[in-house]
């Protein structure tokens, strides 16, 4: 191909402008990233209530007239804008029932005050509406513009219809005949499908013809990443989670990966990468760090006086940030080990698996202690608050969010403990590694990726003896031969930062796919 190729990335969130969760990060690295190889990058996403521009540029408004789309008998006008954000043009989908969201998939406090039924922390309403508007009027722009794009990627099942949209509507398909289309699978567990509850629903909604949404029935409802994979390559974000896709007997998707396996549908992996310019410990303006280190280069003083500062902040319960509760403290001891575990507080986590572990740790080692950050399922957070009522002065459990004292709970830790029962690619370890802390991880999906022994320690199976056992024994390594495990540590930064940059990931996996399902033309 003489031509610049040409890319249209389509998701619900990109870091920086509108975040929820790990997909963010994907979105917006896999963006920049393609740019800086001479792509030309669209990000089409809605723009919500809670959209973040003070860093966009060049914002203007698109199109004359508005596009209009009809879902569930109802007919929504659609505008457009786009922006500048690092080189990569954003589009933004602009209508009322995205505007009017103060969080990207979620309801908010706020929302919860003006109506109880609108609970905290629980899925939108229309969310069904809202993926399927989204995905439309990503076909409308195309007509009203005249853009064809080589590639269309489509970020998880909240576009995974997109392709079937384009190809599989006479009025659509000659402008899509001859765009190659991919759907990044970020997680296939339960709940993250966005299934339609029947045909007759997904038919009301997206219109597509009855024999294609039948192809995607799966216990009486419709899959989206079924639909989509008549017309798209479908991949997901490692190899060891694309083999549990396609294994019949995992019990981690509800049936999608049985109907996977029946159905023939081959899933690639590639890994995730990560941007480590994001992190850097060695520059703390960007790090957000309160000191500066180098665990690649060998030095770790810089960490330790993190570690001093954050115990120290949180016993003087300095951590006077909205949106922050802490429940216990940690004391700052020269024989202590430090465990850290940092991400949401639900079940696919293993935060019982990791709550059951700590306390026969506790009680086995008395120089042990746990440093856990994070929000979600409240039986799991008032587990943890009472732990850290339990052991005070050895436990301590940070409720909210905040995106520097997040970081400075990991870089402040030896050890970060991730007990998913099921992880498809995992960012924490990368983060835990960059800022050299060794992770403890069950060995599962991208989990898996983690080098035991050499940049980590993984563990099987999924049990709390299991990972009490493994914690001890690395408690004891850290007590007898620190020096080897600072090794470990030096190592795993300097590993991660030559393996896993995204300008690796995209040069080796994602350009190669891309071309050669081109060349299929």
């Amino acid at each position: 191909m003489n031509r610049k190729l040409t890319v249209w990335e389509v998701t619900r969130e990109y870091a920086g402008i509108a975040e929820a969760g790990g997909v963010k990060n994907v979105s917006c690295s896999l963006a920049e990233n393609l740019v800086k190889n001479g792509i030309d990058v669209t990000v089409f996403m809605p723009f919500y209530g809670c959209t973040i521009i003070r860093r966009l540029s060049k914002i203007e408004k698109l199109t004359a007239s508005l596009a209009r789309v009809n879902c569930n008998g109802t007919e929504y006008k659609i505008a457009f804008s786009q922006a500048e954000i690092n080189g990569v043009r954003i589009v933004f989908v602009m209508n009322m029932i995205f505007t009017e969201k103060k969080a990207v998939y979620v309801y908010t406090a706020e929302d919860e005050r003006k109506d109880s039924s609108c609970i905290c922390g629980h899925g939108h309403k229309d969310a069904n509406i809202m993926n399927v508007l989204f995905q439309k009027a990503v076909i409308a722009y195309s007509q009203l513009s005249g853009e064809r794009p080589d590639i269309v990627q489509c970020q998880d099942a909240h576009t995974a219809l997109l392709p079937a949209f384009a190809k599989a509507s006479p009025a659509h398909s000659a402008l899509f005949a001859k765009t190659k289309f991919f759907i990044t699978i970020h997680n296939a567990g339960p709940g993250y499908h966005q299934q339609f509850n029947s045909i007759e629903e997904a038919y009301a909604y997206t219109g597509l013809p009855f024999p294609l949404l039948q192809t995607g029935l799966l216990n009486g409802q419709v899959e989206p990443f079924l639909v989509g994979a008549s017309f798209a390559k479908l991949f997901t974000v490692s190899p060891w989670y694309a083999e549990e896709l396609s294994d019949p007997k995992n019990n981690d998707t509800a049936g999608l990966s049985a109907a996977f396996y029946e159905k023939k549908i081959k899933i690639q992996g590639i890994t995730n990468g990560i941007d480590f310019t994001r992190y850097t410990p060695t520059d703390k303006t960007i790090s957000l760090l309160p000191y500066e280190f180098d665990p690649a280069g060998g030095k770790l003083k810089g960490k330790t006086l993190c570690r001093n500062f954050f115990l120290k902040t949180a016993r003087k319960g300095g951590f006077n940030i909205p949106g922050l509760e802490c429940f216990g403290r940690v004391e700052n001891k020269p024989h202590n080990v430090y465990f850290s575990y940092h991400g949401r507080i639900v079940h696919q986590k293993g935060l019982e698996i990791l709550a059951d572990a700590a306390e026969m740790l506790l009680e086995r080692n008395p120089n042990c202690c746990f440093m856990i950050m994070g929000q979600g399922d409240r039986v799991l957070e008032n587990t943890h608050i009472m732990l850290a009522e339990k052991y005070d002065g050895r436990y301590m459990y940070i409720r909210g969010y905040d995106r520097a004292f997040v970081r400075l709970c990991v870089a402040s830790a030896d050890f970060l403990v991730l007990p998913s029962f099921f992880e498809p690619c995992g960012l924490e370890d990368f983060i835990g590694q960059i800022f050299g802390t060794i992770p403890i991880a069950h060995a599962t999906g991208g989990l898996k990726k983690i080098l035991d022994g050499q940049t980590g320690f993984l563990y099987q199976p999924n049990e709390p003896e299991i990972l009490a056992g493994k914690m001890l024994e690395l408690a004891e390594k850290k007590r007898k031969t620190p020096e080897k495990l600072k090794q470990i540590a030096c190592y795993a930064a300097d590993y991660v930062f030559k393996t896993y940059s995204w300008k690796n990931i995209i040069q080796q996996h994602y350009l190669p796919m891309y071309y050669s399902q081109l060349e299929k033309q």
